[in-house]
């Protein structure tokens, strides 16, 4: 039996999930979308969480989030 074949793996991932996040309205609506796809393909530990959740609670302290 032969095994994955990576790039049609890759392919078909983007396939996938291109629409959707090309098809996005607005920047809100594709944000949603790419972290959906990050949360679908990435590890809880992978490096990529740390400051992303940084950067967006900064963000969110800046406009008077939980203030």
């Amino acid at each position: 039996m032969p095994g994955k074949d990576p790039a049609r793996s890759k392919r078909l991932t983007a396939e996938l999930w291109s629409p959707r996040i090309n098809g996005a309205a607005t920047a809100r609506d594709r944000v949603v979308v790419l972290v959906d796809a990050a949360r679908a393909h990435l590890p809880a530990d992978d490096p990529m969480w740390a400051p992303l959740a940084d950067q967006l609670a900064k963000y969110l302290r800046a406009a008077g989030f939980g203030s």
